[in-house]
């Protein structure tokens, strides 16, 4: 027998580097040296860990109010009292053995048997092995899974899996969704500790607050299945799911099947294998939910809302802003639940601190192109959090503003590239990669300088100041001119391309100082008036090239 609660489960690192298994209880540890994170070999299976322990916290502190979470921010609980938390819910983490099995199948399957390592989103599908496609994620990677391997596979599959051939569901969020968590800042040289992370990420809600008879709508393995082999789909508000099922997904029907003991392919961990698992098709159709650690959006207020999904392993502060800071205009975006209460009086002014390292969000999740895991996201950056919530909304209209005009420069960048190095009326289609990468260069020359930006208005306490924006348009300008310049040299044994260069950084720059139409776009976004003068505009862009 398993249980995933009751057993040292999770594996962690310590403030001072040593590495242990804990169970649940125990990562509640306040001492000398408590978990800092935990420490799968998989950047996936981590942030599942995360989503896991958020979860069944949330099972078993209930907290319904801001008193509730300010009283666990506060003081850890004992472990012992935790322990006593969680025990009427171990039944239902029984990963083997007679009765429910944690997130498989109730009643349990029949059917061939596939190899374990098909749990693992990045194992290449059926028709990638054919092919030989396989070249960056290898097939045969871990023959056999421990269970405590095992488990964590099957609860990260259950939570992210994408599409997966006729019948087999997305998760409750779709294919590959973005997971945002809140980590609290810590004094210099220091982490914080793991379960301040977990309770940063508990969102109080009256859903929190259920009997004990509603776990088979929030533990669905305890239930038949609500397949979808007609037209079901299940939304968060049903009668048959309770809310809190955001964590306990099941849109997979898997059963696992034990062996012999061993030692585990990706942990070296002597225990019980997985070598083999049956699935069959139709599991829980999951409509519109709003998971509490990710982002949303919507295209118009009366439409339902689709999850964001990583495109690529980068986080620029584009997509910052696009999940951190909510927006009515144009795309309607819906941080994470857990990063909106973070950013709001009482849980702000909690996560501030006074530590000289501000809490940071991060940014996970698997980026995917149909059924094929494509690059796996995890990024961390600063949440920037205001004294009040007046300074706070200050800012982020000045963090959008600054994020718009960023990419008008960058398509200021690209038109001039055009122009700097192909002829009027070409179509250089074969060359996007270019101005891909081009693009790419130039906000990435912009990223400290966008996050250095808003704490330096933090620190002025002048959020709104017209300073910090002409100083953000100054680095915009520089970052394009010198891309432009990296991008197209002037070739000075070719007159005709050389004037073509030239010509088209006059008008680059012409546009970065407010002229013309070009220019009174990229200065709207930022509240500046351009220049009065077109003459002094074009004074100054005849100089330094």
């Amino acid at each position: 027998m398993f249980n995933l609660l009751a057993d040292p489960f999770f594996p962690v690192v310590t403030r001072r580097g040593a590495r242990r298994w804990l169970s649940f209880a125990e990562l509640a540890d306040d001492g000398d040296d408590p978990p800092v994170d935990f420490d799968w070999p998989r950047a996936d299976f981590n942030i599942a860990a995360y989503e896991l322990a958020v979860g069944v916290a949330t099972l078993a502190l209930r907290p319904t109010g801001a008193s509730d979470w300010l009283r666990l921010w506060t003081s850890a609980p004992d472990p012992n009292a935790l322990r006593e938390r969680v025990t009427p819910f171990l039944p239902a983490f029984e990963l083997d053995g007679e009765g429910p099995r944690f997130l498989q199948e109730f009643g349990g399957l029949v059917g061939d048997p596939a190899p374990i390592e098909g749990l693992l989103i990045d194992t290449p599908g059926a028709n990638g092995q054919k092919k030989n496609a396989d070249l960056l994620t290898h097939r045969g990677r871990y023959p056999a899974l421990g269970l405590s391997a095992a488990a964590m596979a099957l609860y990260a599959l259950q939570q992210f899996a994408p599409a997966g051939g006729a019948g087999n569901r997305v998760s409750m969020r779709g294919g590959g969704p973005m997971t945002t968590l809140v980590v609290p800042g810590a004094p210099p040289g220091e982490r914080s500790a793991l379960w301040r992370v977990l309770i940063a990420n508990l969102v109080v809600d009256e859903d929190n607050d259920f009997d004990l008879d509603d776990l088979p709508k929030i533990l669905p393995w305890l239930a038949p299945t609500l397949t979808s082999d007609g037209e079901r789909v299940v939304h968060e508000r049903d009668g048959d799911v309770h809310p809190l099922q955001w964590f306990f997904g099941m849109p997979r029907r898997i059963v696992l099947q034990v062996g012999s003991r061993g030692a585990c392919s990706m942990t070296g961990i002597e225990e019980p294998l997985v070598q083999s698992f049956v699935q069959k098709p139709w599991g829980v159709n999951y409509g519109e939910w709003r998971h509490p650690l990710t982002p949303y959006r919507r295209q118009r207020e009366a439409d339902p809302r689709y999850s964001v999904k990583p495109k690529s392993a980068r986080f620029g502060y584009r997509d910052w802003v696009s999940v951190v800071v909510a927006t009515k205009e144009g795309m309607i975006a819906e941080p994470a639940k857990a990063v909106s209460a973070a950013r709001r009086d009482g849980r702000r002014q909690q996560l501030r601190g006074a530590t000289a390292a501000g809490a940071s969000l991060r940014a996970a999740g698997w980026a995917t192109n149909n059924m094929e895991a494509v690059a796996y996201l995890l990024a961390e950056q600063p949440l920037h959090l205001a004294e009040s919530n007046t300074a706070q909304d200050d800012l982020d209209k000045a963090a959008i503003a600054f994020a718009r005009a960023a990419d008008e420069v960058a398509s200021l960048l690209v038109t001039a590239l055009r122009r700097a190095l192909f002829s009027e009326g070409a179509k250089p289609a074969t060359d996007r990669t270019f101005f891909d990468e081009a693009r790419a260069g130039f906000y990435e020359a912009t990223e400290d300088p966008f996050h250095d930006t808003l704490d330096a208005m933090l620190t002025d306490g002048a959020p709104t100041g017209e300073s910090a924006r002409r100083a953000w348009l100054a680095t915009l300008s520089s970052a394009a001119e010198a891309t432009f310049a990296r991008c197209a040299p002037v070739p000075i044994d070719e007159p005709k391309q050389a004037a073509r260069i030239v010509s088209a950084f006059k008008h680059l720059r012409l546009s970065l100082l407010g002229y013309g139409a070009d220019g009174k776009k990229l200065f709207d976004p930022l509240g500046l008036a351009p220049p009065e003068s077109a003459k002094t505009a074009k004074k100054g862009a005849g100089r330094g090239r």
